[in-house]
């Protein structure tokens, strides 16, 4: 049994944030239809490079859903909305500032067709916003929350490896949407839910906002160092990087052993993570010419043998096939009819009794109108007329 596969999910997001919440949605059983502009689609499915003749991003964010095409810009368009609406649990949508409004795709036009909806509705800023006029991606976001000030050396910021602003967002409206869901099962209320990719960015923040209410200092970028822990950081080894994370006192004897330098326990500038913090220049100075001695193997293997947390520093393809993620089955792997088969990550949820399926191949541009509508109740004729107009 999967956990969703009564709830319908009508999808009118692109790129990031959207996607990879129905696609979570998806993978827990839900129908998930998503609406795409007749002829281009999701914008990213022309994103560089391509996989079995789709988008190797696309791939990523789109797999166990519906694709049919729809001009919401048309009258006949938005007719076909309302009508998926009508039969949906959820609706989902990351418009431009305005453009719902316009599209008669609102909250309240829908929530008058469908009294039960739940509206998830994703922006930059929100509504109420004093930019909320404003459009933005997720590096405008990085920026403008302080994660990049807090991200990259002393000398330069640097953009989150991964679109973080976005996948703030995604995680966020997906519990959101799941909440509100359950609020309804209890009650019987639908529910528009407000994210804004700003708030969730900044929540993301955590300690380094409250390291500033404590303090009154504004958090700086230290490279791979944490503000509060130390060691706790990538070290430059013979060869590489190895990464250490002493999370806790108790581990600090057992990682002067791995260093043969146990006389740093009696040192009272070095005792504690506070007093280690407050001797940073000097301590990272000691960590630089030690670990420059040995290899990362030589280090991970010595580290782990005194049982101090750390991991060499593993590339994209080291982990994508690792013992752990095969262990785990964490790639998925879709058999496309037309396109063959296509690896990604997986979901990472494991329930005892419920399952999650990856299995289905994310679509071709316009795959299921047809049989979307046919459920929906058009006949050949009407879809063959929404076709002479380009509608679909």
């Amino acid at each position: 049994m999967q956990p969703l596969d009564d709830v319908v999910v009508v999808d009118a997001s692109q790129a990031l944030v959207g996607p990879f919440a129905t696609q979570t949605f998806g993978d827990m059983g839900a129908e998930v239809i998503k609406i795409e502009r007749p002829g281009t689609g999701d914008l990213t499915r022309d994103f560089a490079p391509a996989y079995g003749d789709l988008s190797a991003y696309f791939v990523s964010l789109n797999r166990n859903k519906q694709s049919i095409t729809l001009d919401l810009a048309s009258e006949e368009g938005r007719d076909v909305l309302h009508d998926l609406v009508a039969e949906a649990d959820v609706f989902v949508q990351n418009f431009g500032p305005g453009v719902a409004e316009r599209l008669d795709a609102d909250y309240d036009t829908l929530a008058d067709l469908n009294e039960d909806l739940i509206y998830t509705d994703v922006s930059g800023y929100g509504d109420d916003s004093p930019h909320g006029d404003r459009k933005s991606f997720d590096i405008v976001l990085q920026g403008e929350s302080g994660i990049m000030s807090v991200t990259g050396s002393e000398d330069q910021p640097a953009r989150v490896g991964i679109s973080i602003s976005d996948v703030s967002a995604a995680m966020t409206a997906t519990y959101a949407t799941l909440t509100a869901l359950y609020h309804r099962e209890r009650t019987g209320e639908g529910q528009y839910i407000d994210i804004a990719l700003l708030d969730t960015s900044f929540q993301w923040l955590l300690y380094h906002v409250t390291n500033f209410f404590a303090t009154g200092e504004t958090p700086q970028r230290m490279g791979t160092r944490h503000p509060n822990l130390t060691p706790y950081q990538a070290l430059e080894t013979a060869d590489d990087w190895v990464v250490v994370g002493v999370i806790t006192e108790a581990h600090w004897p057992s990682f002067c052993e791995a260093l043969d330098h146990e006389e740093w326990l009696e040192l009272d500038r070095f005792e504690t993570f506070t007093d280690r913090v407050e001797n940073r220049e000097e301590f990272d100075a000691l960590l630089d010419d030690i670990f420059a001695e040995k290899t990362t193997a030589e280090w991970v293997e010595r580290l782990r043998q005194h049982d101090v947390p750390c991991t060499p520093l593993n590339s994209v393809a080291d982990i994508a096939e690792s013992e752990h993620v095969e262990a785990r089955e964490m790639v998925a792997e879709m058999d496309h009819p037309d396109l063959g088969t296509f690896r990604a990550p997986g979901n990472p949820v494991n329930f005892s009794t419920l399952e999650t399926d990856t299995s289905q191949a994310p679509p071709t541009l316009g795959q299921h109108t047809e049989t979307v509508l046919g459920a929906l109740g058009y006949d050949d004729d009407d879809i063959a007329d929404l076709a002479d107009r380009n509608v679909i």
